[in-house]
């Protein structure tokens, strides 16, 4: 590779890609209309040249960076959509009923008795039980039926060129292009969501560079097409972050009259969490299992909890029902996935219900 290669400008790239795109093809789609004048913006444009200046000093090959940030452009709607995310926007009852749907329930078991040897091998492998994976890829894709239709570096570049979380994103559009430099897929098979989680288990891109396995002995990481990979990389995830397989990942209960208030305290007046919780202070005080069973917490029936002594801390959803959930440390695992208390409830529930017999 010439000199004079290495040192041609992200504005001289788009020049020439823009040029020769079918302005039929363009017409067709208004948001791919907006997505080109938008990446023909001077403010972008010499932006992603301190994208490839950086790329460069990092050691990213110049074919990968001329073959991939000639091709992006910021999406509108991505900021639009990470300003309302339903996580903070809607209620407990509303998220949940969502989320863990009579579909998603009845698909549920019908993806753990098809895919029962794939999702056993790992398990066995990385000590996470199968209903919690299951769980997972269904509340991520809907079992991986889910259209994966952003451009993976689409996604990360808008979200790193808008300032509300620039940083971050910054850093994963780079592990972005490192996925192709390593020659793990193919640009266009980077396809996620708007906010960049890629594949069946919705891995963003420096979680794929840790995380991703492949458990089907393809020497490849697929978890877009690959069951197998996508079930031992949520595996291997989870088990990354502490989980423990002798452990569920709590239970909803029924609390004493008035204690959704009264039962909430700070974390530092209780036990010590496991260390993948203590990062999570707004999940308030832990007690022993027991400890909750004389504060008056019972099973959503009214009888005793389990006589286990275990670690739990109380999360109160949707205040006036004196109903809550007592959860455990593996609940942090899956809040390490999401860092919501609604989705690793609704990651929780659907397992409970999609292993039943």
């Amino acid at each position: 590779m010439s000199s004079f290669l290495k040192a041609v400008s992200i504005s001289a790239i788009i020049a020439v890609s823009t040029a020769v795109l079918p302005i039929a093809a363009a017409a067709q789609d208004s948001d791919n209309v907006t997505e080109i004048h938008l990446r023909d913006d001077p403010a972008f444009i010499e932006w992603l040249e301190g994208v490839r200046t950086e790329g460069l000093e990092r050691g990213i090959k110049v074919e990968t960076l001329d073959m991939v940030l000639p091709t992006i452009a910021p999406v509108k709607k991505i900021i639009k959509r990470d300003r309302n995310q339903p996580e903070v926007k809607q209620t407990y009852a509303r998220y949940l009923k969502s989320r863990v749907s009579d579909w998603r329930k009845g698909k549920g078991k019908a993806m753990m008795a098809e895919h029962e040897a794939a999702l056993k091998a790992a398990a066995e492998r990385f000590g996470v039980q199968p209903r919690f994976i299951a769980a997972i890829w269904g509340i991520e894709t809907n079992y991986g039926t889910v259209p994966l239709s952003y451009s993976v570096f689409d996604a990360v570049a808008t979200l790193a060129y808008d300032k509300r979380r620039a940083k971050r994103f910054r850093r994963e559009l780079f592990a972005a292009l490192e996925i192709i430099d390593q020659g793990h897929t193919t640009p266009e098979n980077m396809k996620g969501s708007w906010a960049g989680a890629m594949g069946q288990p919705q891995f963003m891109p420096e979680n794929y560079l840790k995380y991703a396995v492949d458990m089907d002995g393809d020497n490849k990481r697929d978890i877009w097409n690959s069951k197998a990979d996508v079930f031992g990389s949520i595996a291997n995830y989870l088990k990354s972050y502490g989980w423990a397989d002798d452990q569920t990942w709590g239970r909803k209960v029924k609390l004493p009259k008035g204690g959704e208030r009264s039962l909430q305290g700070k974390q530092a007046d209780g036990i010590s969490p496991d260390r993948w919780c203590k990062a999570y202070k707004s999940m308030g005080v832990w007690h022993d299992l027991q400890d909750w069973q004389a504060l008056g917490v019972r099973r959503l029936d009214g009888t005793d909890l389990p006589s286990r002594s275990l670690p739990a801390a109380l999360i109160v959803g949707d205040e006036g029902d004196d109903e809550g959930y007592l959860v455990y440390r593996n609940f942090c695992s899956v809040m390490r996935y999401n860092p919501s208390f609604k989705y690793a409830l609704a990651v929780g529930l659907l397992s409970d219900i999609i292993d039943q017999k």
